[in-house]
């Protein structure tokens, strides 16, 4: 792939992740805290917000290796969502992490 189909890729990418981000945060979050959805889980479970987080991003991840894997193999097979949406998903929770991580790391005065 040259470098101007690649930057497309990069622009795309950055415009999807960007709506799911604000679709999906206001109906999994609402509108005052974004990582309330772990949080929220955290109280239901007892897990820490980052393992309500990584169960979460788990399914895409797994609907990638049997795409991955499926790919691999020559089998096809109908998919509830295209590879593109569960990859911008596995992105938009890095960036949820990372949120959470940095929230987690500054400590109330």
């Amino acid at each position: 792939m040259n470098q101007a189909d690649f930057s497309v890729v990069v622009e795309d990418t950055m415009r999807a992740i960007e709506k799911l981000l604000l679709v999906k945060g206001g109906e999994y979050a609402g509108s005052e805290d974004r990582l309330a959805n772990f949080k929220r889980g955290q109280l239901r479970t007892g897990a820490h917000p980052y393992q309500v987080l990584w169960i979460y991003m788990s399914k895409h991840i797994d609907s990638v290796e049997t795409f991955v894997k499926d790919t691999a193999a020559g089998i096809e097979r109908e998919r509830s969502e295209p590879i593109d949406g569960r990859l911008d998903d596995i992105i938009n929770y890095c960036l949820l992490m990372k949120a959470l991580v940095k929230e987690q790391s500054v400590k109330p005065v």
